[in-house]
């Protein structure tokens, strides 16, 4: 597995519309083949700062989606300009939490 890791910085006051924009994106691109989950996490100390993680059933699959799928160009306008990316191999992984969060929110 794969995960991509994107750290950027968002303009001040454009943390809600890069949220929109992040979520929209986000279920547009859900059927993506080889994508296994997505997170977007905003910086607690860093308002303006945050983290979007994408895991991946492979580096092929990651390559052919980066391939077709630049940026999304509506949240490219929200970036101040500090803006980094990271893929990295999955070598541990303990979801017994989340997994129980996961199922809670499927039954509802």
């Amino acid at each position: 597995m794969i995960m991509r890791i994107t750290w950027g910085k968002i303009r001040p006051g454009m943390w809600d519309k890069f949220e929109k924009l992040w979520n929209d994106f986000a279920a547009e691109t859900e059927d993506t083949e080889g994508l296994l989950g997505r997170w977007l996490a905003r910086d607690n100390d860093q308002q303006d700062a945050g983290y979007s993680l994408t895991l991946w059933s492979s580096a092929e699959a990651l390559k052919a989606y980066e391939a077709e799928r630049p940026i999304y160009e509506k949240m490219k306008e929200c970036f101040v300009g500090q803006f980094v990316t990271t893929n990295c191999d999955v070598n541990g992984m303990h979801l017994k939490g989340l997994r129980s969060i996961i199922d809670q929110t499927s039954k509802s």
